[in-house]
């Protein structure tokens, strides 16, 4: 078994703050379960990108903002990430990979330099749409984690019923949860597996 802390770790570059975005998006506006129930991204579309530019602004807030007419293609996209990361978090690389590529080439990057301190290096320009931006500059940075090994920082949820996808960024790699709602979730249904149990005998 190699142990996380012996890999290349996430440094908060912009490659990483694409990868925590696009785990955002994925986690807000895919649909599946979230905390124990079905879990569906809202419905009105000026809440729904109200929701992905703020989550967006938290990473990276030079991008376009997406805007009410793109929402279809951003449900889309929070959708295809959200079964990348899925893949990744069971390590089926096999299956990830070609889902990335494919993402990629329906809008290729465009590499420069940022212009001015910190020098980055940046997958888009601010010529495009926010979708057409986010997926080309999410999904460099995830074929660049795979590359060097850092997706084995991504995990999903253990708890019952939830499969949002979260960074695991302790050195075991011992986190299993995407919230303390889920943990103490998991907690409440082990025990009363154990009264279960223990009643039946």
């Amino acid at each position: 078994m190699v142990l996380k802390g012996m890999m290349t770790r996430p440094s908060g570059s912009h490659r990483d703050h694409l990868v925590m975005a696009a785990i955002a998006l994925s986690n807000q506006l895919a649909p599946g379960f979230s905390n124990g129930v079905r879990y569906a991204p809202p419905d009105d579309p000026d809440e729904a990108v109200a929701i992905a530019n703020e989550l967006c602004d938290r990473f990276y807030q030079k991008q376009v903002q997406f805007v009410p007419t793109e929402v279809e293609r951003l449900a889309v996209l929070a959708t295809r990430l959200h079964g990348v990361f899925l893949d990744l978090a069971r390590r089926d690389l096999p299956t990830a990979v070609p889902k990335i590529n494919e993402l990629l080439s329906e809008y290729p990057a465009r590499l420069h330099l940022s212009s001015e301190p910190p020098w980055s290096l940046h997958y888009q320009d601010h010529a495009v749409t926010a979708v057409e931006g986010w997926q080309i500059g999410c999904c460099a940075a995830l074929a660049s984690w795979i590359s060097s090994g850092a997706t084995q920082y991504i995990s999903r949820c253990q708890a019952e019923r939830c499969d949002r996808v979260f960074f695991d960024d302790t050195r075991s790699g011992t986190r299993r949860f995407c919230t303390p709602r889920c943990q103490n979730r998991d907690k409440v249904r082990a025990y009363r597996l154990r009264q279960a149990i223990a009643q039946s005998r």
